[in-house]
């Protein structure tokens, strides 16, 4: 017995033997005419009921057989052209002018975009398209078109639903990582078992790192390890970068718009991150991309800001701008870390192994040591390295083993100019200068070798002999002479030559490479300080390309030639310099609060004078953080020292420049409990090796007695 709560067998007798399929037999048990409708469609689909297929069409053309009661009517209306309305005139009876209209949502009117629901009607006598009445009679199913349209658009839903709900639970789960590379050489990264290089100097997009703990390895393609973390990489952020070694200078800053008739409000100066390994941001309106210049804005808005983060470009062989940074910031262990991971990707190529060491010593002397070391191990051939190492090595307190080190080479390779200068320049000053001076009579033409003779007679003010040492370097390699151009330009000074040593400082500038025309200009402007008619800045302001704005200036350079610095930032090592010449106890009161980065604002001259009045005074804080300046070696600054202190010892076994004797002299001249003759003598003496007539000569005539 077939259950038929609706009456569909007694409606439709043809039926009763299409029951034998489940699915319609369901349906008619059921009472459900729409269902029995789709069972029909389904069954003659896939083939089943093949015996009663022209029954089944004839059933499936004629929708009025499945009618349903309305229970409610539609709505019909339109705003705008948007709403909904019936379409379409399938199945007309001209009996009683009924038809089956389509329910749709429509566009501008009549452009059919959903279908909702079929329906038995009879249009209003006297209507029209835009505006028509409507009786209804019954719902009947949708037909075969708007069915498949309304399945179709319904999956699409459903799938974009799904789609978005996976991207969700993947985004949930995954970060992509920009890897950014502030380094001026390519790098392998390894990160979350993925591998990618990073171009020099660029930034790539690692996509979809799973969230939790990564490990991150860069290396060089030479196997240099550069950085290596474990990172904690979250989900939903706009930003997530791994800034390897925090080597790249990353900036963040505001982008101001305003109306176009409202004056143009100064910029916030962006903020450099330095030295910070991970940077992540939720929000953030242009992520390494250029804002635009300007933005549409209503009255209303007035001034609306935007964030920009991006990485700040960097000249080619230039001072890395992290490196500036921290320096400025006087995050000295950050840079030391920065600089040590630079010099072994440079291959301890020695201009970059000395930076770095010079900082390095500044804040962890074993790991100097263990850098000057590991140095010579890459590259034993390379004598700057080797000198590079016994100059930390001394100061750290190796001296003897380092003696010991280089003796026992020496005697392994006597006939090696190399083995025995290494070793020459480790005897006391005085017996290695006569050690030098042998050597140069065996290996003439040793570089080496030569610059040393040309430094040891320049110290020893043996001018002609500088002239003549300095002549033959410059034969054998200019770029060796133009290290000793002070020493040149000192003998000439010396010799009563000054217009000539203006003339080869010119020439050298031209000459020499960035870091020696710094040096040049410097020297320029010391020599030039006393000449009428010359700009003793004129090498500097080239330097700093003709611009008067402030941030063009060299103020460090101008500080150490010992030039004025009005207009500069207020750092503590060029306020030193400014009251050097005249205040000596405002001096010592601003040495006992520098930092280990202000002394390189010091010139040489400034330092001594500075070191001298604390040691003289007692002022033991000042004295203790100007001692780590490393100007001189550890046995001459102890001279030094218990020479400003009256002490009855000569500096004739100190290895000291001109200047510093100088300023020693004049220290120890101000000491009261001395002979008048001895500080008269000690004055002259300070007035004659001021040869460039700079900080002594002023202190001289402006320090009270």
């Amino acid at each position: 017995m077939i259950q038929d709560p609706a009456g569909l067998l007694r409606r439709i007798p043809e039926l009763k033997p299409l029951c034998e399929d489940p699915g319609v037999r369901v349906a008619v048990e059921r009472g459900d005419p729409f269902r029995l409708y789709r069972a029909l469609r389904w069954a003659r689909w896939l083939g089943r009921l093949r015996s009663h297929r022209e029954l089944i069409d004839s059933l499936l053309a004629q929708r009025r057989l499945f009618v349903r009661p309305i229970k409610s009517n539609p709505w019909l209306g339109t705003v705008n052209g948007f709403g909904a309305t019936l379409l379409g005139s399938a199945e007309p009876d001209s009996h009683d002018g009924t038809h089956i209209a389509t329910h749709y949502v429509v566009a501008l009117f009549a452009i059919p975009l959903l279908p909702l629901g079929a329906y038995v009607v009879r249009p209003a006598e006297g209507g029209n398209m835009m505006s028509r009445g409507w009786s209804l009679f019954a719902r009947v199913p949708l037909g075969l078109l708007p069915w498949l349209y309304s399945r179709t658009l319904a999956l699409g839903v459903m799938a974009l639903v799904v789609l978005g709900a996976a991207r969700s639970f993947h985004a949930s789960r995954n970060q992509d990582v920009r890897l950014i590379n502030g380094f001026p050489k390519p790098l392998n990264v390894e990160l979350a078992g993925r591998t990618q290089r990073v171009p020099a100097r660029g930034m790539i997009i690692l996509p979809a790192v799973p969230v939790g703990r990564q490990q991150g390895r860069a290396v060089t393609d030479d196997g240099i390890e550069v950085d290596a973390l474990e990172l904690e990489v979250s989900s939903g952020l706009e930003v997530f970068a791994w800034n390897i070694a925090g080597a790249a200078p990353v900036y963040r800053e505001t982008v101001a718009y305003g109306p176009r008739s409202s004056a143009p409000e100064p910029p916030d100066k962006p903020e450099i991150d330095c030295g910070r390994k991970v940077i992540s941001l939720r929000s953030v309106d242009y992520a390494f991309r250029e804002p635009p210049a300007s933005m549409q804005l209503s009255k209303a808005d007035g001034r609306i800001t935007r964030t920009r983060i991006d990485v700040a470009p960097q000249e080619e062989g230039s001072n890395p701008l992290c490196l500036v940074v921290l320096l400025e910031e006087n995050r000295t262990a950050e840079a030391a870390a920065f600089l040590e991971v630079s010099a072994r990707m440079s291959g301890w190529e020695p201009e970059a192994t000395a930076r770095a060491l010079r900082i390095v010593l500044m804040t962890d002397p074993g790991a100097a040591l263990r850098m000057g070391r590991a140095a010579i191990q890459s590259r034993p051939e390379e004598v700057e390295l080797h000198r590079l190492y016994q100059w930390v090595a001394e100061r750290t307190g190796q001296q003897e083993a380092l003696v010991e080190e280089y003796r026992a080479r020496a005697e392994a390779q006597p006939d090696s100019a190399t083995a025995q200068y290494l070793h020459a320049r480790l005897m006391p000053w005085r017996e290695g200068a006569r050690a030098m001076e042998q050597l140069a009579q065996r290996f003439p033409t040793d570089r080496y070798v030569l610059r040393s003779v040309t430094y040891n007679r320049w110290l020893a003010g043996d001018w002609r002999g500088t002239l003549e040492a300095w002549e033959r370097l410059r034969s054998l390699d200019a770029s060796d002479a133009s290290g000793l151009v002070e020493a040149e330009a000192t003998a000439l000074v010396a010799l009563g030559r000054r217009g000539e040593a203006l003339a080869l400082l010119k020439k050298l500038f031209e000459e020499a490479g960035p870091m020696n025309r710094s040096r040049t200009a410097e020297l320029y402007a010391r020599v030039a300080r006393t000449e009428k008619g010359v700009a003793p800045d004129e090498l500097i302001a080239a330097l700093e390309g003709g611009g008067s704005e402030e941030g063009s200036k060299q103020w460090l350079l101008r500080s150490r030639a010992e030039l004025p610095t009005q207009g500069a930032p207020d750092w503590p090592g060029l306020r030193l310099m400014s009251a050097v010449g005249r205040d000596p106890q405002a001096v010592v009161e601003l040495a006992a609060r520098l930092e280990s980065p202000d002394l390189q604002q010091l010139s040489d001259a400034g330092w001594a004078l500075a070191y001298g009045e604390a040691v003289r005074t007692g002022a033991t804080a000042s004295e203790k953080v100007l001692a780590q300046a490393y100007v001189v070696d550890d046995a001459s600054l102890e001279l030094f020292r218990r020479f400003v202190r009256g002490e009855a010892v000569s500096l004739q076994d100190a290895e000291l420049e001109p200047e510093l004797r100088a300023a020693a002299c004049f220290v120890r001249s101000r000491n009261k409990a001395l002979p008048a003759e001895e500080r008269r003598r000690l004055l002259e003496q300070a007035r004659k090796e001021d040869w460039f007539h700079g900080s002594v000569s002023e202190a001289i005539a402006s320090w009270a007695p």
